[in-house]
């Protein structure tokens, strides 16, 4: 199964849009490009106080490899200026629409 990184930052609405800006200069369209890379998605928090970016690999071997990676160690040490809380899961199960 899948392999999932969160990237998770608290903060006042209204340093979120910077952070939120910071995010995406990581340019982490380079990840797209990486073995193993299934999807990534930025979310903001309804209430306008989070923002998390969501990572998905085919396991966790294909993400430790990234992050070990010229490529990944550079996005990890821009993205810690940023202070997130990082967890690590792994998918136990999906559900996804008929026919896909």
């Amino acid at each position: 199964m899948a392999f999932v990184v969160i990237n998770s930052v608290k903060a006042a609405k209204e340093e979120l849009p910077r952070i939120i800006a910071e995010v995406i200069a990581l340019d982490l369209d380079v990840v797209r490009e990486q073995p193993g890379f299934r999807s990534a998605r930025l979310i903001t928090a309804e209430d306008g106080t989070e923002t998390s970016l969501i990572l998905e690999w085919e396991s966790r071997d294909h993400f430790v490899a990234y992050r070990q990676s010229p490529v990944g160690h550079k996005r990890v040490e821009m993205a810690a200026g940023l202070h997130p809380h990082i967890a690590f899961y792994d998918v136990v199960m999906t559900l996804d629409p008929p026919g896909r």
